[in-house]
């Protein structure tokens, strides 16, 4: 009772990345190991490639366990960047070029970072004249540290070691991944996502396809994409599976692999899927769970038909070599059936957070049900039972943790860099579903009696990344506060989140009233006006992505979703119809 164990598998236990790597470059060098638009590299162009930034690296110091900050969007050279870290015997901590300054040089100097990458960089050992690289880490040794959000104001960087990696790729289960093939890079290179589908594809021959964020956002050109290069596995985020099958259902019909994760899956998509035409639907249709903490998976659910009175979708069961407890407050295993926290064990765990021995301490914690000395046992502050047929049913959260669009948020990191501003006194952020889109509510009080700070919303642009800034601002004079004398958050969600103020300028042609009422609705809003920003709104990628498939249909024509983020106003839209039309 309360402990569920996945079957034993064998991987390469004693490899490292680097190794099994060069493995699939000597028996297959000729084949494409990546393509990315116009670009392909093969597996030897990618090892001799990644040879050189080694070398290079190397001499500015780079050793077993050197944090190396690798600043590159998703494409062949972060592909070649990462390579060559793990070459070198470091560790690659991928920061987004696009995070505000602040938070890259937070999460660098978090990690340890001493060495930067970034693409000058790549290109720069391309002409570079060197050998092979010995081996310089074992499997125990640190892969990568990529980052979390986290209550103290700043993010958690997680440790994940080779052995790790290789167990995902080769251990888990997950999915049968072998030369032939073709596994689709979409992940932001930040979220743990991207290391199924890197290291799925290269380290067991595959060839892996990059497809650009603007593409992944479009559902018709992701079907498009996904057809044309032939992708055979596609892992997505349960919010943008919704959209894509809201708007192109039939996008998945080719694939052997379909994975959906990150957040609870939307039962009516997941029905609609598996009870659509033959052809429309993938090989397999897989529910997968994992924190960052386990390295990516830990649970996963395939999915091949949902009952009419189904409610929910169970999360499904260990994947192999990994198990899974739930534990009362005690640590003690729970009946099935009944609700406990969650933890995980098994070679994906982790070693703990960078540079947060106290956090480490909470989260990881000697597995008393393993057969081996010194294992760890991840903490997830999931909630979850046991159904009868012995799989798992997520519940909630212990904390106040939230999915947003995918991503993990500690509304107390929010909360921490609302406070650090001058105009804010005192700040509680809660979820707000009212529109049917999750979304994060900033409530703060000012320090003076003028209502929310001008400019606030922008001042947390240059803070923090875009899913995690609030949708909407509520001021008032105090927070309310429960008899123990906590913010009472509960009162916080029951208030009415106020509309977004839209400036004065109306729409003035008929197809830009139309746009406008269009853009509204969307963002479950009165009215909108010419130049408002999207964004500012409470817009965020999957509603822009949502608006521009929904504006293409009214008026039969092809707007491209990156032209409208870049300039995310009513007038934009009318401009891009017109020049369609």
């Amino acid at each position: 009772m309360g402990l569920l164990r996945g079957a034993a598998t064998p991987y390469p236990t004693e490899s490292t990345i680097p190794e099994r790597f060069a493995e699939q470059t000597r028996a297959r060098p000729d084949k494409v190991a990546v393509v990315d638009g116009a670009h392909s590299l093969t597996y030897m162009e990618l090892d001799r490639r990644s040879d050189r930034l080694a070398h290079m690296l190397h001499e500015q110091g780079v050793r077993e366990e050197t944090r190396v900050g690798v600043l590159l969007d998703s494409g062949h050279e972060m592909i070649v960047a990462l390579l060559a870290v793990l070459k070198a015997g470091g560790a690659y901590v991928p920061v987004h070029p696009g995070y505000p300054r602040s938070r890259q040089e937070a999460m660098l100097a978090d990690a340890g970072a001493s060495v930067v990458v970034r693409a000058q960089d790549v290109r720069a050992a391309v002409a570079r004249d060197t050998g092979g690289v010995k081996r310089v880490s074992g499997p125990r040794s640190l892969a990568y540290v990529l980052f979390t959000s986290g209550s103290t104001g700043r993010p958690k960087g997680v440790m994940i070691e080779h052995r790790s990696v290789l167990w995902l790729t080769h251990g888990s289960g997950m999915a049968v991944l072998d030369p032939d093939e073709r596994i689709a890079q979409v992940a932001d290179p930040s979220f743990d996502a991207f290391t199924f589908e890197v290291w799925g594809a290269l380290l067991n021959g595959a060839t892996l396809v990059v497809i650009p964020r603007e593409v992944v956002l479009a559902p018709g050109r992701l079907k498009l994409a996904l057809d044309t290069h032939h992708v055979t596995t596609l892992l997505l985020t349960s919010a943008l599976f919704s959209e894509v099958m809201a708007d192109q259902p039939d996008s998945f019909g080719g694939l052997r692999n379909l994975l959906v994760g990150g957040d609870v899956l939307n039962v009516a998509r997941a029905r609609q899927l598996t009870s659509g035409a033959p052809a429309d639907r993938p090989g397999r249709f897989v529910n997968v769970y994992g924190p960052t903490e386990t390295t990516v998976f830990a649970v996963c659910g395939p999915i091949n038909t949902v009952p009419a009175d189904a409610t929910t979708v169970p999360i499904g069961e260990p994947v192999a070599n990994t198990s899974c407890y739930v534990l009362d407050k005690d640590l003690e295993p729970v009946a099935n059936g009944t609700t406990g926290e969650l933890f995980i064990g098994g070679p994906g765990v982790g070693r703990g957070y960078a540079g947060r021995p106290d956090e480490t301490r909470e989260r990881f914690l000697p597995d008393p049900f393993a057969d081996e000395d010194r294992s760890l046992m991840y903490r997830t502050g999931d909630l979850v039972s046991i159904r009868a047929d012995g799989t798992l049913d997520f519940v909630g959260r212990a904390d106040n943790q939230v999915k947003i669009r995918g991503y993990r948020v500690e509304p107390g990191e929010v909360e921490a860099v609302l406070t650090t501003h001058p105009g804010i006194r005192q700040a509680a952020v809660t979820v707000d579903e009212s529109t049917g889109d999750r979304r994060l509510v900033a409530h703060v009080v000012p320090t003076a009696a003028d209502g929310v700070p001008d400019g606030l919303r922008e001042f947390l642009a240059g803070i923090l990344p875009e899913w995690m800034l609030p949708a909407a601002f509520l001021a008032s004079s105090q927070l309310p506060l429960t008899t123990a004398g906590k913010i009472d958050r509960l009162a916080l969600q029951a208030l009415p989140v106020p509309a977004p103020n839209a400036a004065a300028e109306a729409p003035l042609t008929d197809r830009e009233r139309r746009l406008a009422a269009i853009t509204a609705d969307i963002l479950g809003l009165a009215s909108v006006g010419l130049r408002d920003d999207f964004f500012a709104l409470g817009g965020h990628s999957l509603l822009a992505m949502r608006l521009v498939s929904q504006v293409n249909d009214t008026f039969e024509a092809d707007v491209d979703l990156g032209a409208f983020l870049y300039d995310p106003t009513v007038l934009r839209l009318a401009a891009e119809v017109s020049h369609e039309r």
